[in-house]
């Protein structure tokens, strides 16, 4: 059985994901310049001290992002 897609804003703190999908309206191109394109493996890295833009490893590189950014894309978490 699959698990269930979460919103990668939902990952926690040091788990791997794989990106399932993002929008592509309204900013996609951004997210696929960033590497976050579908089959991706994005590990959730640090949060903000206020809580916002979250820090993400992805394709050798380390982004970060808005919280509300991060909630767009589905991701489905690994098995440790």
């Amino acid at each position: 059985m699959t698990p269930p897609a979460i919103p990668l804003g939902e990952l926690p703190m040091g788990q791997s994901a794989t990106v399932v999908r993002f929008p592509s309206r309204n900013g996609g191109r951004r997210y696929v310049e960033m590497g976050l394109i579908p089959g991706a493996r994005v590990r959730a890295i640090r949060v903000a001290p206020l809580g916002d833009p979250v820090e993400f490893a992805v394709m050798g590189s380390r982004i970060s992002i808005r919280r509300a950014d991060a909630d767009a894309i589905l991701v489905r978490v690994e098995d440790q």
